[in-house]
């Protein structure tokens, strides 16, 4: 490993990694748009496909159950064929789904065609970090990784954003009847269009990225991967590979190939083989701790962060007197129904939205805490910042739950929720760092895999529990990252 490094560190970083950056950062924004955004389109879709609360649980978590569904194939998939194969590919596949579910006109039609969706965007989801890291020398992944999933930030400012001028009524509200079906254009399916935008943007760009060079010397395709790092070298700085560098990629491809091996067994006997390293030594304490970990981050920021929206339209909403009324008690006290609100100060079935300033307020914070993530790593080692945000997000949780002051309530739902967000990356860049190259694919989409079943989970009991639960809900929520600080001895952070 230390012969790719130390060529890409004489290379230096340039316009070839700012590209990268920029293109697999706008495949972060399409998985974010086509797994979270369904917090904004699912509740504007409630009342022109007729759905019940629990039907939109359902909906919501479609997509995540798609992606936990093919998330491990993918991964063999990627390690056998390679990165931009795979991210082609997938990324076509999942934009066709996703137009084709915003034109269903049944519950169970929107239901399948998400759940589609979520099978394609699972590659994109885990393959664009994947890809990204092997572009960069292990020294400064973990800022790189860090700064992709800074994308995060603008996918949240840019669903509210699309959704303020789409599900605004005083900006646009219409209904369209197809001919000879039961099909109505609304305002809501426009939406669900427009949020494919940076993944068509990202295919564009893709087809201008090479293969991943160190995916190439993994396969053994020398002259290939001579190839991108001599384009990578004259991109950045006009010159040509030297003949130590030379040296040293045709060391390292030796190094890698050998990890590679042929093999007759059926697909999912491969498939089954291929992973068994990540849980033998030495890393199966690693892997295992780590899934532990992305499970539970995963239920908060995705789970029950893909409600956030719909929440703080709720809160808006209420026409009372809220004061001195704690979270749970603005969103459910005299209520009935989680979505479909009876009470006589919430107005029944709209698809208007009036809580997009809060999720303006999200995007822009969750920007700000991938930055103080990124300039920790320069003060601080990645453990301790792991700790400290742990706790931090905890005691927001606590907070949470007795809170009055309308503001501090906002500011305590946005760190809860975001901050497992931030330790998602800060966790996937450390262990890209201690996974070899032909097992890194499978590791993230294995780890990644247990994120998205914590966000079924999360989506799920939510709409369950939460309105029945509220504040016990919430203080198991709270409790959750002392688990995962419990287990962060078995960590992938170097100390």
């Amino acid at each position: 490993m230390e012969h790719f490094d130390m060529v890409m560190e004489e290379i230096g970083f340039g316009k070839v990694h700012l590209f990268a950056i920029l293109t697999l950062g706008l495949l972060q924004m399409l998985t974010i748009h086509e797994t979270m955004g369904m917090g904004i389109v699912g509740p504007a879709s409630v009342c022109n496909l007729q759905m019940t609360p629990m039907q939109l649980a359902a909906l919501t978590a479609a997509a995540f159950e798609g992606i936990v569904c093919s998330s491990y194939l993918w991964g063999y998939i990627t390690d056998k064929m390679g990165r931009r194969w795979t991210l082609l590919r997938t990324i076509s596949l999942s934009t066709v789904c996703s137009l084709s579910s915003m034109f269903m006109a049944t519950f169970s039609g929107f239901f399948l065609m998400r759940f589609f969706t979520g099978i394609f965007v699972a590659g994109p989801s885990f393959v664009a970090v994947t890809y990204l890291s092997e572009f960069f020398p292990s020294r400064i992944l973990g800022h790189v990784v860090t700064h992709m999933y800074m994308f995060n930030g603008f996918a949240m400012i840019y669903c509210p954003a699309m959704a303020s001028l789409f599900l605004n009524a005083n900006i646009m509200d219409f209904e369209v009847y197809i001919l000879y079906s039961n099909l109505s254009l609304r305002p809501w399916r426009i939406l669900g269009c427009i949020f494919v935008l940076p993944g068509l943007l990202a295919f564009l760009l893709v087809l201008v990225m090479p293969e991943s060079p160190k995916f190439l010397f993994m396969i053994g395709d020398r002259e290939k991967g001579l190839k991108v790092m001599e384009w990578i070298s004259q991109t950045n700085n006009k010159c040509a590979l030297t003949p130590d560098q030379i040296f040293e990629l045709k060391q390292f491809q030796r190094y890698a190939q050998v990890k590679r091996q042929k093999s007759d067994k059926t697909i999912v006997r491969a498939m089954m083989t291929d992973a068994m390293p990540l849980f033998r030594k030495p890393y199966v304490r690693t892997v295992l701790a780590a899934c532990v970990v992305m499970f539970i981050l995963g239920l908060i920021a995705n789970g029950v962060g893909i409600w956030y929206t719909a929440m703080r339209n709720r809160n808006h909403m209420r026409q009372g007197n809220l004061t001195d009324m704690s979270f749970c008690q603005i969103l459910f006290d005299l209520d009935l129904g989680p979505v479909l609100e009876t009470e006589s100060d919430i107005k029944i079935c709209n698809d208007d939205f009036k809580g997009f300033n809060d999720s303006f307020i999200m995007g822009f914070l969750n920007l700000l805490l991938y930055n103080i993530c990124w300039l920790s790593f320069y003060i601080a080692p990645r453990r301790a910042i792991f700790i400290i945000a742990l706790l931090i997000c905890a005691t927001s949780g606590f907070i949470l739950i007795f809170a009055t002051n309308p503001w501090v309530q906002l500011l305590a739902c946005i760190l809860f929720l975001s901050i497992p967000g931030v330790i998602i990356s800060l966790l996937g860049g450390a262990l890209l760092e201690n996974v070899p190259t032909y097992l890194r694919g499978r590791a993230m989409c294995i780890c990644l895999m247990w994120a998205r079943c914590g966000a079924v989970v999360g989506t799920t009991v939510t709409a369950y529990f939460f309105e029945t639960y509220c504040e016990a809900f919430l203080l198991a929520l709270a409790l959750l990252p002392f688990i995962s600080l419990c287990i962060e001895g078995f960590l992938p952070f170097k100390r």
